[in-house]
């Protein structure tokens, strides 16, 4: 089995009866008796015979379950408004939804909330002033999503020097 495993497609049964040191009649009863037995246990791999080959495959059982496991991570591209938002709760966290706003001239409702659902930025804590509005911050998911191991790697900004630039 452990050889079928490694090969990952299918394999001449009589390279199999060689590698085994079997008659190729010997073992296509073991095969076949292997077969019967993986049925009646109903495990999650199986041997299949395919023409003079054999494969060990998955049970067709378990397609659902494993469908959804080995599913693709869907990373749905980010808007601009939505990745300027991002951009915001990154550099200057942790940060309310008002300093976001004033930052960026127009309300990010949508963007904060978007960030929220995809796991990138966490409500973190609330800031000690009237209305004791939320903080956020960025995520171990917005690591993992671009591929930094901590917010160390982020490229470095001037922001004295851009908001210099913002008022010329």
């Amino acid at each position: 089995m452990a050889a079928l495993f490694v090969a990952g497609d299918a394999v001449e049964v009589s390279a199999f009866a060689e590698l085994l040191g079997m008659d190729t009649d010997e073992l296509d009863i073991l095969l076949q008796e292997v077969m019967e037995e993986q049925k009646n246990r109903e495990e999650g791999l199986i041997l299949v015979r395919l023409g003079d080959k054999i494969q060990l495959c998955t049970n067709p059982k378990y397609a659902g379950y494993i469908k959804e496991l080995l599913a693709p991570d869907e990373h749905t591209s980010l808007s601009k408004s939505v990745l300027e938002t991002l951009s915001i709760v990154a550099y200057k966290q942790p940060v309310t939804r008002s300093e976001i706003d004033e930052i960026r001239g127009v309300r990010s409702n949508y963007a904060v909330t978007t960030l929220v659902e995809k796991g990138l930025i966490r409500v973190v804590g609330r800031k000690d002033v009237l209305g004791r509005p939320s903080l956020f911050a960025t995520t171990d998911e917005f690591l993992r999503h671009f591929g930094i191991s901590s917010l160390e790697e982020l490229p470095k900004i001037d922001f004295e020097e851009l908001e210099k630039d913002s008022l010329e």
